[in-house]
């Protein structure tokens, strides 16, 4: 996160003789700790999401615009909602003149005119900076980001705020408008694209575009850009009685809604077509809370299972409870990283920091087997010059030592015409039988039964068609889980004899 200089910090002018001013304190607006980073923050591009009634809309389209009016001569502030309405009754523009600009009027005697609308029937009002001048903030209405590259030819704006950015449907709600950014002249730091939103799906444009493309192809994040999540809980204190009461019985019946709405996070909806939402039941298969989970059995091996990438990784940690009820597999625990580069050096000793943690935890030397796609084995990488497995063997071997366990040893699940729908089938059947079992705590997994969907848009699974997941960024969990149970299917057939796949070097 870049910082403005503190020196850049508003001065309480207050008309007194020079030598008072000078000596006055700095003032600035009531601010919540994050909100006070936000209002510092000079980074190109700055999105704050958080549930309803955290005060994002504040930090961004109400203190921080004002501010970058007041401090820049003849500055123009773009306000963009989806529909005016929005924004004028009760939204960011009602805002802005009964509590924003009143706080200011208050705190440095800020000048501005009413509201008033232009010839092409935008909002506007004027505020007075510290030059003597004035700079502008303008409310516009796009409904539709096709619309929005003609909506805005014309302006050039040294600021944009967009309010409820989940709620417009495409990324030009970025692109376009990022492009007519940079180009006023006489503007004092960073012309910069805000944006405030309730948080939707990782699926969402804007998850992507925020959480996602900010990291290069080695996992670095861009300087451009912050991402802040605004709680509720340190806006509190500024809401009517009785509002947050309101919305937790709103959405209490909607877990989705609750987990975006009053917890902020950002959770898909599972689609029409989620191929496992008509059979994953949480009542059912999900064990535990946020502080408790399920526990492996010292009278089992622990079966990991993994789908390793260069930027995509998962692996879960899984246990058959053989001569149980229906024999379950239950998933105790994972370790899943999505869009983050993380070299096998980093991941192999994250991996056995686990394994050795469930050794600790249970005062047990578990045996541990590891099963991985069977590309992982054959696939050679030009850029690193080996195998996956070869690499995650050869790390594990030098760490050995360190966690006080057996270097990890990869196996492969078959790869057949129809594995992937065979993967599937497996899952379903576990899932209808109660075979499966899954951790509260693995909170991937969990995401990853909710949301994945098939490539047969509009369609809920048929097990008499040919199906596949569709990729998404759940798929890595569904990979790695869904290997092992193939691989156990397959050698239960032969329960004798264990084939598995090798790289072996010949010659020098």
């Amino acid at each position: 996160m870049k910082k403005i200089n503190q020196k850049a910090l508003i001065d309480h002018l207050d008309g007194g003789e020079e030598d008072e001013v000078k000596d006055a304190e700095p003032w600035i607006p009531s601010l919540s700790p994050t909100q006070r980073k936000i209002f510092d923050d000079s980074s190109n591009y700055i999105l704050a999401y958080g549930e309803r009634g955290s005060g994002k809309t504040f930090s961004l389209g109400g203190h921080k615009l004002v501010r970058h009016c007041y401090e820049n001569f003849n500055a123009l502030a773009l306000i963009i909602v989806g529909v005016r309405s929005q924004a004028t009754m009760g939204g960011v523009w009602h805002k802005l003149q009964v509590e924003i600009l009143p706080e200011w009027v208050e705190g440095i005697d800020l000048e501005h005119t009413d509201e008033r609308q232009d010839t092409q029937k935008n909002l506007y009002i004027d505020i007075k900076n510290r030059f003597g001048g004035y700079s502008r903030v303008v409310l516009i209405s796009v409904p539709y980001g096709s619309f929005i590259k003609d909506r805005i030819k014309g302006f050039e704006p040294s600021l944009v705020f967009i309010d409820e950015l989940t709620n417009l449907d495409t990324d030009d709600y970025f692109n376009a408008v990022v492009q007519q950014l940079g180009r006023r002249q006489g503007i004092h730091g960073p012309q910069q694209y805000l944006a405030a939103c309730n948080p939707d799906g990782p699926e969402h444009w804007v998850y992507k575009r925020f959480f996602e493309e900010p990291y290069d192809e080695n996992g670095k994040w861009n300087e451009d850009y912050s991402v802040y999540h605004v709680k509720i809980e340190e806006n509190l204190q500024n809401l009517p009685e009785g509002y947050y009461d309101r919305i937790q019985e709103a959405v209490k019946s909607d877990p989705i809604e609750e987990a975006r709405m009053v917890r902020g996070e950002w959770v898909d909806r599972p689609a029409g077509n989620a191929i496992f939402g008509p059979y994953f039941n949480t009542a059912l298969h999900l064990k535990g809370d946020s502080k408790t989970g399920l526990v492996p059995s010292t009278k089992y091996p622990i079966v990991c299972g993994w789908d390793p990438g260069s930027v995509n990784n998962a692996i879960v940690f899984m246990q058959n409870i053989v001569g149980a009820e229906n024999s379950p597999w239950i998933i105790f625990d994972e370790l899943v990283t999505i869009n983050k580069k993380l070299p096998y050096t980093t991941l192999v000793p994250l991996v056995m920091r686990k394994m050795a943690y469930w050794n600790r935890m249970l005062d047990h030397d578990f045996k541990f087997i590891h099963i991985s796609d069977n590309s992982a084995f054959n696939q050679f990488r030009a850029r690193a010059g080996s195998y996956d497995v070869k690499d995650i063997e050869a790390i594990s071997r030098e760490k050995a030592d360190t966690f006080k366990m057996e270097p990890i040893r990869m196996k492969a699940c078959p790869k057949f015409n129809g594995s992937v729908e065979s993967r599937v089938r497996i899952t379903i059947a576990k899932l209808q039988q109660d075979g499966l079992l899954l951790s509260a705590q693995c909170t991937e997994v969990k995401k990853m039964f909710r949301n994945l969907i098939s490539e047969k848009q509009g369609r809920t699974y048929d097990p008499n068609l040919s199906y596949k997941p569709k990729r998404s960024v759940y798929v890595h969990a569904f990979d790695a889980m869904s290997y092992v149970l193939l691989y156990h299917d397959a050698m239960s057939y032969n329960p004798t004899t264990e084939a598995h796949s090798e790289i072996m070097d010949i010659g020098s």
